[in-house]
């Protein structure tokens, strides 16, 4: 009966550690192992998002990188946070989705709008 319980007892603390580090590998993947594959993407996309101004050049005035670096490194660290919870809340969700619609509307304006000739 103890043996049970202590074999429980490792592979629950196996199974945390395990998609909390692929997750830390690649953003999203400790939610998409451990079933949760709407979550895994959508901390897959943030992340990607939030990184597309780094590799984009642009001549403004003022700099979107250093803030767009802080937000993706932010989602990919709470990316384990989460596939280290198990359970994932509906608030950490709702987040999610905010700054996927945000980040795509304040980038895509931010580098689309200057090239329409409106």
């Amino acid at each position: 009966m103890r043996l049970e319980k202590d074999a429980d007892t490792k592979k629950k603390g196996r199974s945390r550690v395990t998609p909390s580090i692929l997750s830390l590998i690649f953003p999203g993947l400790g939610q998409i192992v451990s079933g949760r594959i709407f979550a895994g993407l959508l901390f897959l996309f943030n992340v990607v998002l939030y990184f597309l101004p780094l590799f984009i050049s642009h001549n403004m005035d003022y700099d979107v990188q250093t803030p767009s670096l802080l937000v993706a490194v932010g989602c990919w660290l709470c990316s384990a946070l989460d596939a280290f919870l198990v359970k994932s809340s509906f608030l950490a969700l709702a987040l999610l989705v905010a700054l996927f619609c945000f980040g795509s509307g304040f980038f895509g304006s931010f580098f689309i709008l200057p090239y329409l000739d409106i």
